[in-house]
């Protein structure tokens, strides 16, 4: 039940019809409370209490059963948590935001081959601002050559580098921290490919030449959207609704058909985009994204893909049984690893 309100209360567009509903108990609040909690862990929250407060304003009855006088009295005191809870994300978005303004004002006066992606960029380009998407850390993507320079001048504004293991240094991300003015760390990730691990990355890859280089189209919402479905696919096997949400919000700007089919050739991403989009079209039931699902075919290995990442195991990804889905996310890993290389 709290995965189909997750993915109800989830759209940024609003409320979404697509899953049906059973209301919670007004005698147990505990649980509403643990569906706002679940909404932060899926990073879904401002978009989720946004549709929270229409739910309760439409037809509270659907989402609380009981007596009336006590379902407002729940929906005060959740609508109150839920509240401060987003009033808290919003903060940090823009201290972080303020921060990837002066890393990006400094690389934009230097020249630097270096772009600011996910999380602000996203907020700002397909959510419509720093309110709608909830983010932890700010991310660069530089041409490996710019990360000398890009090092330095993280340095000077204060940054230190975080130590790797041996393991982690074969990837392509590095880590920045800073103790912020408020008791907290600020984080700045730089990759100089957006697909990290090595063996993923034999098979499908983001630089900064694919993704933001003027020669090969710039940043583009096609370009988000491939960033955006390898992102979710490669780094985290689709364990967050919001990986799904991101595509959603990319597609409603508008991505050029001919366009996201060759971005997906060049990074050999169209498996990764494809389930993302079909993803978002079975949870949102969007039509756009179900199209352009459509003109990515043939997409390889789809029958086997369709059947190991499904929208509610999406949905029900930070659950406490989501160990069950385990094996069905490292077959999903396995055909990333051995996706084919377009000709």
């Amino acid at each position: 039940m709290e995965g189909a309100w997750l993915a109800r209360l989830s759209d940024p567009a609003g409320l979404n019809d697509s899953f049906p509903c059973s209301p919670f108990p007004a005698e147990e609040p505990g649980r509403l409370q643990a569906l706002v909690e679940l909404a932060g862990r899926h990073n879904v929250r401002p978009s989720f209490v946004k549709n929270l407060r229409t739910q309760f304003a439409d037809a509270p009855q659907d989402l609380l059963s009981g007596d009336p006088g006590l379902r407002e009295k729940v929906e005060t005191q959740i609508m109150e948590y839920a509240t401060d809870l987003r009033l808290l994300d919003f903060a940090r978005a823009a201290l972080l935001a303020d921060t990837a303004r002066t890393i990006t004002k400094s690389t934009v006066s230097a020249g630097l081959p270096v772009v600011l992606v996910k999380g602000v960029d996203f907020a700002e380009a397909a959510y419509g601002g720093l309110h709608a998407r909830t983010f932890s850390d700010i991310d660069l993507l530089a041409r490996p050559d710019a990360v000398e320079e890009l090092s330095k001048m993280l340095r000077d504004q204060g940054f230190a580098e975080v130590m790797q293991s041996a393991k982690h240094s074969l990837r392509t991300e590095r880590q920045w921290t800073r103790a912020d003015a408020y008791g907290g760390n600020t984080l700045v990730e730089v990759h100089t490919d957006m697909v990290h691990a090595p063996e993923l990355r034999a098979a499908q890859t983001l630089t900064y030449d694919l993704y933001a280089d003027p020669e090969a189209g710039g940043v583009t919402p096609a370009a988000r959207l491939v960033l955006a479905g390898l992102h979710g696919a490669t780094s985290h096997l689709f364990g967050r609704l919001q990986y799904v949400v991101d595509g959603l919000m990319i597609v409603r700007m508008g991505v050029d058909k001919d366009e996201l089919a060759e971005r997906a050739k060049r990074s050999n991403s169209k498996l990764a985009v494809a389930t993302m989009l079909r993803l978002a079209a079975e949870i949102f039931g969007c039509c756009a994204c179900r199209d352009l699902y459509r003109q990515l075919q043939p997409i390889p290995s789809a029958a086997l893909e369709r059947r190991l990442i499904t929208a509610p195991m999406v949905v029900s990804a930070k659950d406490p049984h989501r160990w069950r889905f385990l094996p069905q996310r490292y077959l999903y890993r396995y055909l990333l690893r051995r996706a084919p290389v377009a000709p």
